[in-house]
């Protein structure tokens, strides 16, 4: 026989047999613990007997048994991406619900409590860097903590790491790796979810266990990149509406570099989705201080996003740029027409980079560098150093001396070389190398020049690289990103 329950809460919590708040339209143990609220509908339920009862709602069932959906494509189909995890792909292609979560007998929510909990043990852990991690992550409060375990576990695991690497507390490390891990889980299932994928939470705890994957490493040291490559994929799928405005814009922002470095360096076959029309006027800030200090001035903002604005056509001149030389090294004929546009791709870029470094650029008060001993000339191989005033413009700074150290190329390997090229070059070389000791330096050092330290080694010399390598084991104890098994042998000149 069938009967009516008798509890009023949302099915989920009727069938946990725990007490619902029954807000609506999703109660809050249901948004607390990152499941969807199957709603309050008092269906039937099996008592005895044996007649089996169809399920009422939520559209009607196929020959095969499986329940048809009445909602519309872009809210019920799962995300699917790959994600990589102990070096194994994990493809996200099917729609299960979320495992359910214990989820303790309250009155009333808890998630501003738990969420100033949260924030207090991120700042507590982590003494020292807030002026300089946290910057990364100022435009988040913690108002969006809280609320769901996925992402609540993204922040702790990473805030672990780093206090563990701050500290040398090796639990702590060993702890935000099971933290991290169990995360990654609970995002693979977020993912496969039928609209919790679509979700800002979703997207931010992704954003977070990539940078966790970026400081800590996994097995391989490139599963940030494989990740950041998902994350793309995960905005374009939400496409350009959904990162207009708010928190999920300024999640754009302040990843914008790393999708761009992803795509460096981890290319696909089309161009990097922030290129293209619908989605590059999205990479500016527009001085609506969205990832920035309230009080910067709007003039600064928009030089950082020009800056990007730039950058991000950078990655498909890399790309052809890169065959083309490989070519050229094996005597391998490359077609003229197919040279010809790759040299108009990267003059054109060329001459815009140029332009934005000597009008806007260098019209900023904190920008220039001055020479400078170095802290132990035993072991620089340079005289002098260039120290920076602010180490972030520093970082922008020596960004935009190693796009033009590609672009340059390119245009070399085209037959078109700019003029005095060769001479440039060593004097890009060495503005970058010589500009690490300062910018390198911190906890986020090794963040800020890891893009240029790897362009600038594919040009350094034989002694230049040697030394290079050495940074590099010093750096990859704290940012796994810059293990230098991702870069080439030393060359033997």
């Amino acid at each position: 026989m069938v009967g009516v329950p008798r509890s009023s809460g949302c099915q989920l919590c009727r069938r946990r047999k725990v007490r619902c708040d029954e807000v609506r339209p999703s109660c809050g143990n249901c948004i607390k613990y990152g499941a969807e609220c199957p709603g309050y509908e008092r269906g039937l339920k099996f008592v005895a007997g044996k007649h089996q009862i169809r399920q009422r709602g939520g559209g009607r069932r196929s020959d095969n048994g499986q329940r048809a959906s009445n909602s519309s494509p872009d809210d019920s189909q799962p995300f699917a991406a790959t994600l990589t995890y102990r070096s194994n792909p994990i493809v996200v292609t099917s729609a299960p619900r979320l495992r359910p979560t214990l989820i303790p007998p309250v009155d009333r929510p808890l998630q501003p409590l738990r969420g100033h909990v949260l924030y207090n043990m991120i700042q507590n852990f982590c003494p020292s860097a807030p002026p300089d991690i946290l910057g990364l992550f100022q435009w988040v409060g913690f108002d969006h903590l809280g609320k769901r375990a996925l992402l609540d576990g993204a922040i702790c695991s990473l805030a672990l790491h780093l206090a563990g690497k701050e500290k040398s507390n090796a639990e702590l490390v060993a702890h935000s790796r099971t933290v991290y891990g169990k995360s990654l889980t609970e995002l693979q299932a977020a993912l496969r979810h039928s609209s919790i994928w679509r979700s800002s939470e979703t997207l931010f705890a992704a954003i977070l266990l990539c940078f966790f994957e970026l400081f800590a490493g996994t097995s391989s040291p490139d599963t940030w990149l494989q990740h950041a490559k998902g994350i793309g994929t995960l905005m374009e799928q939400r496409g350009p509406a959904a990162h207009a405005e708010g928190w999920d814009a300024a999640m754009l922002l302040s990843f914008r570099g790393i999708l761009i470095m992803s795509d460096m360096f981890y290319p696909r076959e089309e161009n990097c989705f922030l290129s293209r029309p619908a989605w590059k006027p999205l990479m500016a800030d527009r001085g609506r201080c969205l990832v920035h200090a309230a009080d910067t001035p709007v003039a600064e903002i928009a030089v950082v996003d020009g800056f990007f604005q730039q950058l991000v056509d950078v990655p498909a001149v890399l790309k052809w740029g890169y065959r083309v030389r490989e070519a050229n090294k094996a005597g391998i004929p490359v077609e003229p027409a197919r040279l010809a546009v790759l040299a108009h791709l990267a003059a054109a870029s060329h001459a815009s980079f140029s332009r934005w470094y000597d009008d806007e650029f260098t019209s900023l008060p904190y920008v220039h560098s001055a020479e400078a001993a170095p802290a132990n000339p035993a072991v620089s191989p340079y005289a002098t150093v260039l120290e920076h005033e602010h180490p972030w413009a520093g970082a922008v700074h020596l960004a935009y001396w190693a796009s033009m150290l590609i672009l340059q190329e390119t245009l070399a390997q085209c037959g078109s070389p700019v003029p005095g090229s060769d001479a440039a070059r060593q004097v890009l070389v060495s503005n970058i190398l010589r500009s690490v000791e300062s910018i390198g330096r911190g906890v986020m050092g090794p963040y800020r020049v890891g893009y240029s330290l790897r362009i600038a080694y594919e040009f350094a010399s034989a002694k230049e690289q040697l030394w290079i390598g050495s940074l590099l084991d010093r750096f990859s104890k704290s940012y796994a990103a810059v293990d230098k098994t991702m870069y080439p042998a030393p060359r033997g000149d």
